[in-house]
C-alpha cells in the first residue's frame, strides 16, 4: 500500500532560547485556542447532521463533506504544531490521484489516517480547548502581576489574588516582584503543556513508522531544528525561587522579627547545589580525573554548608575542621589513587615497562621479516631458479639436435645463453635477499663466500662454531657485504679484512681496509649500514683518517 509523507519527522534540538521558547508557547496556544473552536464546530456540526440526515442521500453527503473538512483541520493542526516543532507533522495518506469518483471515495472513507483525523478534530475542544486556555490564563495572571503597579488604583476595592488583597502601591511592588519570580515556573508549566499537546497530536496524527520522504519531499530536512522540552533543572531553579520569595513574603506579613528564612533557603541552596554536582557526577562517571574533580567539588559544597551553618549559628567552636579534615584525608587519597601514573617513579616504571614491550615486539616484528625473507629465497630458489635451470638443458639439448641447421642453432644458443644469465641475476637477487648459504652454513662460511667473490683481496676470521639468532645473522652478513663493495668502489685496490667475534652478549663485526680513508660518515652507503644496525639495537662506528684507512665496526646483542 503506497503511503503520501508531506515532512520528514522532526528530532528533539535544545538550540532556542528560554524566551523563543516561551513566545513560541505562547503562539502555539492562542492560535489553538482559534483552531479549536473552529475544530469543535466542524465536527459537531457536521456529526449532528449525518446522524440526523442518514436516511437521505444528503446524509452521506454530509458526512463525506465533513470527513474531508476534518481532514483539512488537521492539515491546519499539523502545521500550527510547526511553530514549536519546527517543522510540520508528516502526513500519511492514501494517494486519491485516480481519476474515478468511486476509487477515491473508498481511499478516503478505507483509510485510517481519515478516521485519526476525525477522532483529533473531536478530540481537541477538550485537550486542545483546556491545554491553551489554562496556559493564556497562567500567563495572564503572570501578566497581571506584573502590570499590577500600574493599575491596581483604578479598582474602588483593590486587586485581590487569593486571599491577598492589594491595595497599596508598596504592596503591588511586592506582587509584581513575585510575579516576574512566577515567570519560570509559569514558562516550564506551559512547556509541559504545550509537550504534552503535542503528544497527542503526534498519536493521532502521525501515527507509526514514517516511510522513508519521497524525493520532492527532500526540502523538508530543510526545515528548522524543531524544540526540545527545557531542562528539568529550570524547573527546579523555578520552585527554589517561588519558595524562596513565599517564605520571604511569610516573614515580611507575619511582624519581621528574627530572620528565619536565611535556613530555609540555606536548605534550597543545599538541594540545588547537590543537584548541579549530582549531574556533574553522573556524566563523569566513565571518566576518573573528571569524576576526581566533582568529587572535589563535592567536598568544596559541604565544607562551605558547615561553615555557613556555624556563622548562622553564633561561630563559637570551630568544629567545621574536623570534616574538613576528613573530607581532605579522602580527597587526598583518591587523587594520589587517580594520578598515580603522574608520580615520578610510577612513571618511570610504566616508561620502563612501556620499552620492554616496544622492545619485544620489535624483536618480533625483525624474527618475522627475517623468516619472511627466508622464505621468499627458498621459493625463488626452489621454483623460479629450478625452472630456468630446466629451460637451460631443454634449449642445450634442442641445440645439439639442430647442429646441422646453423640458424636455428644460432637462435637455441642465444637463448640458453640469456636463460644463463637470467639463472645468474636470480641467484644475486637471491643472495641480496637472503643468501641460502648463510641458513645452511652459518655466518662465518656465509663471510668467506664473499670474500672470494670479491674483486678485492679478503682476510675473514670468524668462528665457525657460534652462531647468533638468524635476523642478528642477516644483518651482520649484510654489513660485511656492503662494507666490502664499498672498500672495492672506494678503496683504491686495498685489501680487507673481516673479524667476527663474540663479545660477551654482543656480536662484533669489524672490516678494515688499507685504502686513502677520509669516508663520510653521514654518506649514503654508511648511513644505511647504521639504519640496519640500529635497527637491532646496536650500534655502527667508523674511524676513516685520510691517508689511514677506514675500519668499519658493529657491534649487534645476541643475547647470552
Amino acid at each position: 500500500m503506497l503511503l503520501f509523507v508531506s515532512g520528514a519527522a522532526p528530532s528533539p534540538s535544545p538550540s532556542l532560547s528560554t524566551k523563543t521558547l516561551w513566545s513560541r508557547d505562547l503562539l502555539f496556544h492562542l492560535a489553538g485556542l482559534l483552531t479549536a473552536s473552529v475544530g469543535i464546530v466542524l465536527w459537531a456540526t457536521g456529526f449532528a447532521l449525518s446522524i440526523g440526515l442518514a436516511i437521505t442521500y444528503f446524509g452521506l453527503i454530509v458526512a463525506l463533506g465533513t470527513l474531508l473538512g476534518c481532514r483539512w483541520f488537521a492539515r491546519v493542526e499539523r502545521r500550527r504544531a510547526a511553530i514549536v516543532l519546527g517543522a510540520p507533522i508528516a502526513e500519511r495518506y492514501r494517494p486519491l490521484q485516480d481519476a474515478r469518483w468511486t476509487t477515491r471515495l473508498y481511499a478516503l472513507i478505507g483509510d485510517s489516517t481519515t478516521w485519526r483525523d476525525f477522532a483529533w478534530t473531536g478530540l481537541v475542544g477538550v485537550v486542545g480547548m483546556t491545554l491553551s486556555s489554562l496556559a493564556i490564563g497562567l500567563w495572564g495572571a503572570v501578566l497581571g502581576l506584573v502590570t499590577l503597579p500600574a493599575w491596581f488604583w483604578a479598582l474602588p476595592a483593590g486587586a485581590e489574588f487569593g486571599l491577598f488583597n492589594i491595595d497599596t502601591l508598596a504592596l503591588a511592588l511586592v506582587a509584581a516582584v513575585a510575579g516576574i519570580a512566577l515567570a519560570p515556573l509559569v514558562g516550564s508549566i506551559v512547556r509541559g503543556l504545550t509537550v504534552t499537546e503535542i503528544a497527542f497530536m503526534r498519536w493521532l496524527l502521525a501515527p507509526g513508522r514514517e516511510p522513508a520522504a519521497p524525493a520532492a519531499d527532500v526540502a523538508a530536512a530543510d526545515a528548522p531544528p524543531p524544540v526540545a522540552l527545557a531542562p528539568p533543572r529550570a524547573l527546579h531553579a523555578s520552585f527554589t525561587l517561588l519558595i524562596a520569595v513565599v517564605v520571604l513574603l511569610i516573614w515580611a506579613m507575619t511582624g519581621l522579627g528574627y530572620f528565619w528564612p536565611v535556613w530555609v533557603w540555606l536548605g534550597l541552596a543545599i538541594t540545588v547545589a547537590l543537584r548541579v554536582v549530582a549531574e556533574r557526577g553522573w556524566q563523569a562517571r566513565h571518566d576518573p580525573v573528571q569524576a576526581f574533580r566533582v568529587k572535589a567539588e563535592l567536598s568544596g559544597v559541604i565544607a562551605a554548608i558547615c561553615w555557613v551553618i556555624w556563622a548562622l549559628s553564633g561561630a563559637g567552636y570551630v568544629w567545621p575542621l574536623w570534616p574538613m579534615l576528613g573530607m581532605a584525608t579522602a580527597l587526598g587519597l583518591r587523587g594520589l589513587f587517580v594520578f598515580r601514573h603522574r608520580l615520578p617513579w610510577i612513571r618511570e616504571q610504566q616508561l620502563a615497562e612501556r620499552v620492554d614491550v616496544l622492545t619485544r615486539t620489535r624483536q618480533g616484528a625483525l624474527d618475522v621479516q627475517a623468516a619472511e625473507l627466508r622464505r621468499i629465497e627458498r621459493d625463488l630458489h626452489d621454483g623460479a631458479q629450478a625452472r630456468l635451470v630446466a629451460l637451460t638443458m631443454q634449449l642445450g639439448r634442442a641445440e645439439e639436435r639442430v647442429a646441422d641447421q646453423p640458424e636455428l642453432a644460432a637462435l637455441l644458443r642465444g637463448a640458453r645463453e640469456d636463460a644463463g644469465l637470467a639463472i645468474a641475476e636470480l641467484r644475486d637477487l637471491a643472495r641480496g635477499i637472503a643468501p641460502p648459504i648463510l641458513a645452511d652454513r652459518g655466518l662465518a662460511a656465509a663471510i668467506e663466500a664473499l670474500g672470494r667473490r670479491s674483486a678485492i683481496a679478503v682476510t675473514v676470521e670468524a668462528d665457525p662454531d657460534q652462531r647468533p639468532l638468524p635476523v642478528v645473522e642477516t644483518a651482520a652478513y649484510f654489513v660485511v657485504a656492503e662494507a666490502l663493495t664499498n672498500v672495492a668502489k672506494h678503496g683504491g685496490g686495498a685489501a680487507a679484512r673481516v673479524r667476527v667475534q663474540r663479545v660477551a652478549d654482543d656480536l662484533v663485526i669489524e672490516i678494515a681496509d688499507d685504502g686513502p680513508g677520509g669516508a663520510d660518515p653521514d654518506g649514503g652507503g654508511l648511513t644505511g649500514l647504521r639504519h640496519r644496525v640500529e635497527a637491532l639495537d646496536g650500534t655502527l662506528t667508523v674511524t676513516s683518517p685520510p691517508g689511514g684507512g677506514t675500519t668499519i665496526r658493529a657491534q649487534l646483542p645476541c643475547g647470552p
